[in-house]
């Protein structure tokens, strides 16, 4: 009576399988077998379980290695290619500078009084004696 009872009992709980033993010794050593192979399947699920979140992980950062490394290079080449932008503008500006300073020195040449005189007796110019001034009253009555 004892053993069926134990029979029903262990065949009754929902979270163990069905176990039809005739005793109650073969009953608990399928009840412990039930038990230990739960143990083992509980320990494989938590140790893949572990092993997807390492792997994860890994993942995860190799990815943000990765972004990092791709921030860095993008920079680096942003900041050579300001370099170059900046040692191109210094030598136009240099260029510019040089040729502003070429116009200075024609500029001054041409507007020079000598050179000016020189012209106007090459075209056959003379210095006036007498420049004639209209007084602008004699003008506005006229209109």
């Amino acid at each position: 009576m004892i053993a069926s009872q134990a029979v029903r009992l262990i065949s009754a709980s929902p979270s163990r399988p069905r176990v039809r033993a005739v005793g109650a010794h073969r009953a608990r050593r399928v009840e412990r077998q039930a038990v230990r192979t739960h143990r083992v399947a509980r320990r494989a699920i938590a140790a893949s379980s572990w092993d997807l979140r390492i792997f994860g992980l890994a993942i995860a950062v190799i990815v943000l290695c990765f972004g990092l490394a791709l921030v860095y290079v993008s920079q680096t080449t942003a900041l050579s290619v300001a370099g170059y932008d900046v040692q191109k503008l210094a030598a136009q500006r240099d260029e510019l500078r040089r040729q502003n300073s070429l116009l200075e020195v024609q500029s001054a040449r041409l507007d020079s009084p000598a050179r000016i005189a020189a012209d106007a007796q090459r075209l056959g110019m003379v210095h006036a004696r007498y420049v004639p001034v209209i007084p602008a009253r004699s003008l506005a009555a006229k209109r």
